[in-house]
């Protein structure tokens, strides 16, 4: 009603401006001409200065308009009105459709409101995906959880029962106290490893990056590991640099030829390769390689397809992480033998 107040009022003016400007614009007209211009338009029916017989013609008039824009905005307002509910019912059965899991969107015209429903539709989308990424960490962590202690148990459970031979059987205390230490070594190494592990994957290491020579930092870990194995170790190709963090990069290679020297049979090989591109990095050795299953999961975390195994399911994880840090990736395959190849793009 407000409305139609306002319009009644602007048309009010708008008649009552023109009526006064037509009526002095034919007064000017016929006095020009030499003819009377009161007396003429009074003998025509027009009084108080005005083009309308009678001041009734001109509130009808603007009656008559007021009405008629006034129904025009209803009309159109009542138009929006559905689109708006139309819009905001397709707009519902597309959050229900996508809370139920069907991601797909239907590309329509480019107004306003398909501009919002494709930014409610990102927003939805990203909470639901962040939502399957927190299930999916809650879940590795319950897992984790449960490895961490599963490793932490054996070797407690053997420090408490060592604990029990020192009182009991003095005459063996020596070779009690070197178990227990071994014991109490090993949980050292695996805290070791789970704090460096969770310092690469929570992405808080302050890297220093320098460029290095792949080669020298291979050869002084194939130097400290293989001193007492006597692996033949062979090495083709060309050395090449990289930008890394030489502390961390040492970790990462540590465990892949810890592993590699774990299970050759009496050698190793390790390829230097490098193009514009990315320098490459292949170590095979000679063992009787890995099943498929255990190929697949061998860079999973705590994973040790065969229980006897030794170390923690960690180490090839945590160089992963590493390398991948570093703009790298690594992967491995079997050849005969196990081969790990790790590429470092050349990435500014």
């Amino acid at each position: 009603m407000s409305f139609f107040i306002i319009v009644f009022l602007i048309i009010s003016f708008l008649i009552y401006g023109m009526d006064r400007y037509f009526y002095i614009t034919i007064s000017n007209i016929l006095d020009i001409k030499g003819v009377n211009s009161d007396m003429t338009l009074k003998s025509l029916g027009y009084y108080n200065e005005s083009i309308f017989y009678h001041k009734i013609y001109k509130i009808l008039l603007i009656l008559i308009i007021s009405i008629i824009i006034y129904g025009i905005y209803i009309l159109f307002n009542r138009k929006k009105d559905r689109e708006l509910k139309s819009k905001i019912k397709e707009l519902e059965e597309d959050l229900i459709r996508i809370n139920r899991g069907d991601y797909s969107i239907e590309i329509k015209e480019d107004d306003e409101y398909s501009i919002l429903r494709d930014e409610i539709y990102k927003i939805i989308v990203n909470l639901k995906s962040l939502e399957e990424e927190s299930k999916r960490q809650k879940s590795n962590l319950k897992k984790d959880l449960s490895n961490i202690a599963h490793q932490l148990k054996t070797p407690i459970t053997s420090i408490g029962f060592m604990a029990e031979l020192i009182k009991t059987d003095k005459e063996n205390i020596d070779i009690y106290l070197e178990k227990l230490h071994l014991e109490l070594d090993r949980l050292k190494n695996f805290t070791e490893v789970l704090l460096k592990l969770s310092k690469v994957n929570s992405n808080t290491i302050d890297y220093k990056y320098e460029k290095l020579s792949i080669k020298e930092i291979i050869e002084d870990i194939v130097k400290n590991l293989n001193r007492d194995r006597k692996v033949k170790v062979e090495y083709f190709g060309e050395d090449f640099m990289i930008l890394g963090d030489e502390v961390w990069l040492y970790e990462g290679f540590l465990n892949i030829i810890k592993n590699s020297l774990e299970h050759t049979l009496d050698k190793i090989k390790i390829e230097f390769m490098s193009n514009p591109i990315y320098g490459e990095i292949r170590i095979k050795d000679n063992g009787k390689g890995l099943e498929e299953e255990a190929l697949k999961r061998i860079f999973d975390r705590f994973y040790r397809g065969n229980t006897s195994m030794p170390g923690y399911g960690i180490g090839l994880n945590l160089s992963k992480a590493i390398i991948e840090n570093h703009k790298g990736e690594i992967e491995a395959y079997n050849d005969n033998g196990l081969v790990f190849q790790i590429k470092f793009y050349n990435v500014t």
